[in-house]
């Protein structure tokens, strides 16, 4: 087993269970406990847990998710000016996807008056939004809904975007790691995300000043899969910096 299928295993484990000792996961994993005690020292470099006397515990905040209306109600003026630049980058004709977020749902809001534009989604209120639109074709995924985040999730939703190919694909995250990449507490929407990504020419990343430096409970895409990231003046220039000499294009509104 290659250690990164370890310690997602790790991690699934210690969601499940909140702690684990070495000897557990040295069974789980049928690895030894050396083993298994050089992979908790990783994970809790990146910050993912906090090791115990003969194992390990889980970081609750990497799980903690603020429910869509908490998150929609802060930091309004950052997220609409980053609306407005995500929205600016779609054109009549393209095809794209908009994934879930309270920042894309601006930028959703944004697009009533394109024309010949395809939006494929998981986000039951952006489909919502935009199904009103003359000019705009929705293509809304199957799935299991999360009431957290009004997402579409699960194999169901999974499965229906095979096939499905988009110019660009603008994601939303909950951490924004340059070391451990983009991150959300929910697998099941992390896989929706993936699968989008397969597909998509270019990756648009609309994320705020407060999610830079933070890391959920799984990852995404590392910082190098995206091409664009669209954030507020308010984030460190560090930061940004950081994200131009990968390559990757900044756009600070």
């Amino acid at each position: 087993m290659l250690s990164l299928e370890r310690h997602q295993r790790i991690m699934d484990y210690l969601k499940a269970n909140k702690s684990a000792e070495v000897s557990q996961l040295s069974a789980l994993l049928k690895v030894s406990e050396v083993t298994v005690r050089k992979d908790l020292e990783r994970l809790e470099r990146a910050g993912l847990l906090s090791r115990s006397h003969g194992g390990a515990i889980l970081l609750e905040r990497l799980l903690y998710e603020p429910s869509f209306a908490e998150k929609e109600d802060q930091w309004i003026d950052e997220k609409q000016a980053i609306a407005q630049a995500a929205a600016s980058l779609i054109t009549d004709g393209m095809t794209v996807a908009i994934m879930t977020g309270t920042t894309l749902s601006h930028t959703a809001r944004l697009l009533m008056e394109r024309q010949r534009l395809n939006i494929v989604t998981n986000a039951v209120n952006i489909a919502t939004e935009l199904m009103h639109a003359a000019g705009v074709s929705v293509f809304l995924t199957g799935g299991n809904i999360r009431p957290n985040t009004l997402a579409l999730v699960g194999e169901m939703a999974e499965r229906s975007l095979e096939g499905i190919y988009v110019e660009t694909a603008f994601i939303g995250v909950n951490g924004f790691s340059l070391e451990q990449g983009l991150t959300t507490p929910s697998i099941e929407e992390a896989r929706v995300v993936k699968k989008v990504m397969e597909n998509a020419q270019k990756v648009v990343v609309a994320v705020d000043h407060t999610k830079f430096n933070q890391v959920a409970f799984f990852r995404i895409c590392t910082v190098e899969q995206i091409h664009t990231v669209i954030t507020d003046g308010k984030t460190p220039a560090a930061e940004i910096d950081k994200l131009r000499d990968k390559g990757i294009t900044v756009i600070v509104t």
